[in-house]
């Protein structure tokens, strides 16, 4: 089988594009919704949480105290660093156990941080999503009700697009809504064609 990796910055239209190619019928493996599942439910993730962050940073009813985990985060550069060193090899392990589930012959993980957390190792192929800079800002703005200076300030302090794209085997140009399924039938094609002839 094929792993494809699908990523993008934000107001990119990730959450869209991963829609679309479920109602194809593909396996599209959400890496965020899962990582939250880890860190609520995985023992080894919980254990590991617990031991650097405190027994505070879960609630009684035993999820993951959210908010003070922001607070610490947003306080102490350092916890993010460690968040990720816990958390991103479980979600690497989840997603190949899902991958031996499946019976599809092209699987899809999507992931906004897939080359900021090195990931890339894990796919035969990245597909980056793309979109002009104000389309981004328009869908943000509107998704999270919050100010255009604070959408601008969140893309600024990702990875820019054109390292991605270089980075990218394929790439999806998610300004015009009407182009969108026709590029990924079309992706999705050339995928079919370099997996028969592996």
């Amino acid at each position: 089988m094929l792993k494809i990796g699908l990523t993008g910055g934000i107001g990119s239209g990730k959450s869209t594009i991963a829609k679309i190619i479920e109602i194809l019928g593909y396996p599209v493996y959400i890496s965020d919704l899962r990582a939250a599942w880890l860190m609520n439910w995985d023992l080894e993730v919980r254990e590991a949480l617990t031991s650097y962050f405190g027994d505070e940073i879960y609630l009684p009813g035993g999820r993951l105290n959210r908010q003070r985990l922001a607070s610490i985060i947003f306080n102490d550069k350092n916890a993010i660093t460690e968040v990720n060193r816990i958390v991103h090899p479980a979600v690497t392990q989840d997603f190949l156990e899902w991958c031996r589930e499946q019976k599809k012959d092209i699987l899809f993980f999507e992931s906004a941080i897939l080359f900021e957390s090195k990931l890339e190792g894990l796919f035969d192929y990245i597909i980056s999503i793309s979109a002009d800079m104000e389309t981004r800002i328009k869908r943000v703005v509107e998704r999270d009700a919050t100010k255009r200076e604070k959408v601008i300030e969140r893309i600024n302090n990702q990875m820019p697009d054109s390292e991605k794209l270089s980075k990218s085997d394929f790439v999806i140009y998610n300004n015009d809504d009407d182009q969108i399924v026709k590029q990924i039938l079309a992706i999705i094609h050339q995928l079919n064609n370099l997996n028969k002839n592996r």
